[in-house]
């Protein structure tokens, strides 16, 4: 009936509480009962310490009501055969250890999560109002009326007796607590942190001090010096205090215990000079001066403990970033610091840095959304720990881009490595906040070879190289040398500011190069606007000292705008060479192409310099990134609605071959000069040229061969339906107004 009553209670335990766990509590229930009786007066039945109080709501926290199933037999079998106390007084004891102790787990659990990695203030606080307070006034009342009516001779008020009975309950409950609930939880835990804690230098010292205190208190009293011993005695209150302060709460919760039991036993015994108790009146001062002694080391080892737990966080969120939990960039730094202030010797061999770079992470952010992009970096951060090594550092240092520290090695172990992240990560479609998206990185590794000095200089190196494989079709890069590659990002920003000075200075050139009409019917001259460079010393720089910078750092629609510009404004102050213009052909970049304000841009100057928009083509190149393909085909669409042709460049040999020609609506197909180099050698070459053709033709498109040499080479591309070509055997890239000072004749083949 009584398990019955408290099995509604509706106790949850927090672990299994198996036959061999209850056979213990049971046995741990009778050893410390039957200990009890060492501490109390002469021929009284009632304990100063009190052990079990604290076990069984210990045991409840942890195993739950099932705990009862040991401690119901084990404490009857203790009153009624070992202590021998009346079959009423018996029960009434029994009844009230299992119902308060049973209605405090409840109210503890139901005022805080427990933990079992030591005091915290609010479980403290909860041990003394629910535990302490309630839970040992419902055990005492019942432990006071059994006595009362057993011992109708006994001199005190049964309010006495209660008040009494309490004091000692709830001393056992706060001491014994505390060690019950963090054995019980966890005891390979508990017992190897309590043995670390052990062996610190400043617990070893307070131990030695206590001893050297105990002992010399009782040679002192063995000698006759009384006064001296209790003085000495009175110095374990410090010694108390340092234990609080410095150990761990796995240690104070065992060393209190300990402390009290040495000091009611010295009360008790008179030992170490400390007057002996030998009155209730005496026991209830003893008891009062103990309880606040503990209250006092509790509550100081809880604030201890809440202050321990929030500086470790802070350091945890010093060093750990808050979405992934990987190590962030500060920590990642502390620790390339301290590998490169280490000797040569002393470092692992052949330590990498692998750069993992997601691409378009702010357009997949725009899409999917603030919770969307956070989740999809947190399952990218799962993917990564699956490939973590023991060597291995991860972190993560900003929206989609991680760094791995680790040993390997050789450089083929480097290129395994990134073969593995590149087939688990790249292309493959992750779902987050209910979106799919697929995604492409991009790998860069460099060797922490010393030949740079800072941590700054290596990551910088190190996304050099992930830059670096974006421009491959398989987005891999294995850098020989880190300085290497510093040296080359240091030449690229000097050529980049040089770059953007040009532009005020006025120090770019349009330069143009004709094309070809072979079927020799077409009227105007044809051409595509070049870009070069004056340095400030005057030289001619050709666009490959300048456009790669450009692309890198995210300045080609500045160019791009520049060249749009400065063309039809050119065209629109010369209108002869206007008038002898029939196709003038300019570059975009795939950046531009995602640039929503393109075309309103260009359709204002094409309003402004009244140029005809049906005489202006614009080159796509295939081999460029292009970011967003629906907004690039929208902005294709949208050019090809003011007027403007669009021809697809390079084609062939980008990254997307004839998905380009289903995805955007094209005027001109410009064959790559890949296929046209060899064309009168190479049968390959020319079936790819015929078949371009056929494509072309089919889709309604003009074909344009790039790098046409000679003209027997012009005749072969005739014949193979080719519709125009551009190269040296056509003429060679010229300043603008050159080009329509010596108008390019067609060829006769």
């Amino acid at each position: 009936m009584m398990l019955r009553l408290v099995s509604r209670v509706r106790l949850r335990p927090r672990r299994h509480a198996s036959l061999w766990v209850l056979l213990t509590l049971a046995l741990l229930l009778l050893v410390s009962a039957e200990s009890s009786r060492f501490f109390t007066l002469p021929e009284q039945t009632l304990s100063v310490i009190w052990p079990p109080a604290g076990i069984l709501l210990g045991a409840l926290l942890v195993y739950g009501w099932r705990s009862l199933l040991a401690a119901a037999p084990a404490l009857l079998i203790w009153s009624l055969f070992l202590q021998q106390a009346p079959w009423l007084f018996a029960l009434l004891f029994c009844t009230g250890m299992l119902l308060g102790s049973v209605f405090a787990a409840r109210l503890i659990q139901l005022g805080t999560p427990l933990r079992s990695r030591g005091l915290t203030l609010r479980f403290v606080l909860n041990l003394y109002l629910r535990g302490a307070l309630v839970g040992s006034g419902l055990v005492s009342l019942f432990g006071a009326l059994g006595y009362w009516l057993t011992h109708p001779d006994n001199l005190f008020a049964l309010h006495d007796i209660w008040l009494l009975y309490w004091g000692f309950e709830a001393l056992g409950v706060i001491l014994f607590t505390p060690l019950a609930l963090l054995l019980m939880s966890s005891r390979h835990r508990y017992v190897s942190r309590l043995l670390a804690d052990l062996r610190q230098p400043r617990l070893l010292l307070w131990l030695v001090f206590s001893l050297l205190a105990a002992g010399l208190t009782l040679l002192l009293e063995s000698q006759g010096q009384r006064l001296y011993a209790t003085a000495l005695a009175y110095t374990f209150f410090p010694l108390l205090c340092w234990l609080v302060m410095v150990a761990r709460s796995e240690t104070l919760v065992l060393a209190l215990p300990v402390f009290v039991a040495l000091f009611v036993a010295f009360a008790l015994r008179g030992w170490g000079g400390v007057t002996q108790i030998e009155d209730f009146q005496g026991l209830v001062r003893m008891l009062t001066q103990v309880a606040g002694m503990v209250i006092m080391a509790q509550l100081i080892a809880a604030v201890n403990t809440e202050r321990s737990q929030l500086l470790q966080l802070f350091r945890r969120q010093a060093r750990e970033d808050y979405l992934t939990g990987l190590d962030n960039e500060r920590e990642l730094v502390r620790h390339l610091s301290g590998l490169l202030q280490k000797k040569a010797p002393d470092l692992p061999k052949q330590l990498w840095l692998v750069d993992v770079d997601l691409l378009d992470f702010e357009e997949l952010a725009d899409q999917m959304g603030f919770e969307g992009a956070h989740g999809l970096e947190r399952q990218l951060a799962s993917q990564l720990r699956e490939l973590r090594r023991p060597d291995m550092q991860q972190a993560r240092l900003g929206p989609g881009r991680y760094l791995l520290v680790l040993s390997l090695a050789d450089r083929l172990a480097v290129h395994d490595l990134l073969d593995q992240l590149y087939a688990r990560l790249n292309d493959q479609v992750f779902v987050s906040a209910g979106q799919s998206t697929r995604i492409r990185v991009s790998l860069g590794a460099v060797p922490l070879d010393g030949s740079i000095t800072t941590p700054a200089g290596y990551l910088a190196a190190c996304h050099q190289a992930t830059l670096q494989a974006r421009q491959r079709s398989r987005r891999i890069l294995v850098a020989d040398t880190s300085q290497g590659l510093m040296a080359e990002r240091q030449q690229l920003s000097q050529r980049f500011e040089a770059l953007k000075q040009a532009l005020p200075d006025k120090r770019l050139r349009l330069f143009a190069q004709p094309i070809l009409d072979l079927s020799g019917k077409a009227s105007g001259q044809s051409y595509e606007i070049l870009l070069r460079m004056m340095s400030v010393d005057g030289q001619l720089l050709p666009p490959v000292e300048f456009l790669p910078a450009a692309e890198r750092f995210g300045y080609m629609q500045d160019i791009d705008r520049w060249v749009v510009q400065h063309t039809l404004q050119t065209l629109a102050d010369h209108p002869g060479w206007l008038a002898q213009t029939r196709k003038c052909a300019i570059n975009l970049s795939g950046a531009s192409l995602s640039d929503l304000e393109l075309v309103p841009y260009i359709r204002s100057v094409l309003e402004a310099t009244g140029v005809p928009a049906e005489k202006i083509s614009f080159e796509v190149t295939e081999s460029e990134r292009i970011q967003s393909t629906q907004r690039a085909a929208r902005q294709i669409h949208d050019l090809r609605a003011l007027g403007c042709s669009v021809a697809l460049d390079d084609f062939g040999t980008g990254l997307a071959t004839f998905e380009y020609l289903k995805a955007f609506e094209f005027d001109y197909l410009k064959i790559d000069g890949a296929f046209i180099r060899n064309l009168e050698q190479s049968a390959v070459d020319q079936a790819m040229v015929q078949g371009t053709c056929a494509v072309a033709r089919s889709l309604g498109l003009q074909t344009i061969a790039e790098f046409v040499e000679g003209e027997s080479l012009i005749a072969r591309l005739k014949t193979l339906g080719v519709n125009h070509a551009q190269g040296y055997g056509v003429g060679k890239p010229v300043p603008l107004a050159e080009l329509f000072q010596h108008i390019v004749k067609p060829c006769q083949a």
